[in-house]
């Protein structure tokens, strides 16, 4: 450490590559799950680009939800600059996955996971993104709370609200699917 309690920067460089090799896969499994192959690489190093800029600013207990947290804003400036250009020239009518390698199929393969994601993409999103980082990414509501720059009580409770809407979908679903079937089989009359 130098005087005045900074850490001297061969340290700090020391710590930022063990996160970098330490977390990288994981920032770009988080950015591949939201958008293509190609643009996850580029998200997924400007996310370490924006982290080494505000290094000083690292909480090295949170580090992974923090960079879940820069992704998502890196994420969210990409995806509002492709609506601005979409709007402004009119080429796409929206930004609906255009090939059937989107993130989503990637993550699932099975036909149930197919149904699970189907359910999912009928939530608002802000429900799917708290329940796609519960899940997918496997973080606590305290790591949730650091992604979406909540407080760890909001996060509980709007993944609990989200789980519960999920939930819901989910049960209608089924229901309605088991029905069509058992008529289909002529179950039904």
């Amino acid at each position: 450490m130098e005087a005045g309690g900074r850490m001297a920067t061969t340290d700090i460089d020391a710590r930022f590559t063990a996160m970098f090799e330490r977390h990288y896969n994981e920032v770009l499994a988080y950015c591949v799950r939201r958008t293509n192959r190609a643009e996850a690489d580029d998200v997924a190093a400007e996310v370490f680009a924006v982290a080494w800029r505000r290094s000083d600013e690292i909480e090295w207990e949170t580090v992974r939800p923090w960079l879940y947290g820069i992704a998502r804003g890196v994420l969210s400036n990409r995806w509002r600059s492709v609506k601005r250009r979409d709007r402004l020239t009119k080429k796409m009518a929206s930004m609906a996955p255009a090939s059937s390698d989107a993130a989503d199929v990637v993550v699932v393969r099975r036909s149930h996971d197919t149904e699970v994601v189907g359910v999912l993409e009928l939530l608002k999103p802000s429900d799917q993104e708290i329940l796609r980082l519960a899940a997918w990414e496997e973080l606590t509501a305290p790591e949730v709370a650091v992604v979406l720059g909540i407080s760890t009580s909001a996060a509980e409770q709007r993944l609990h609200r989200a789980k519960r809407r999920f939930a819901a979908k989910m049960e209608h679903k089924l229901t309605h699917s088991d029905s069509f079937r058992a008529a289909g089989q002529g179950g039904g009359r």
